[in-house]
């Protein structure tokens, strides 16, 4: 419905994020550079906490 009404090439909203689509944010750069620091000090766990919809996952896929 959407893809022919606005002429676009993929579904706009799919049940899974994807990392094509992240946008690099302020705040998504710092956790991102926080989470590698962790990764590449070896620190064990990290967690990555906000509100819905704020690119949890997308953020650990990009990351990925």
């Amino acid at each position: 419905m959407y893809q022919e009404f606005y002429g676009l090439r993929e579904k706009p909203f799919a049940l899974t994020p994807d990392p094509q689509y992240f946008f690099l944010s302020e705040t998504h750069g710092t956790a991102i550079e926080s989470l590698l620091y962790g990764i590449h000090q070896r620190m064990g766990f990290m967690v990555v906490t906000g509100d819905i919809g704020t690119g949890k996952t997308t953020l650990c896929r990009a990351l990925l």
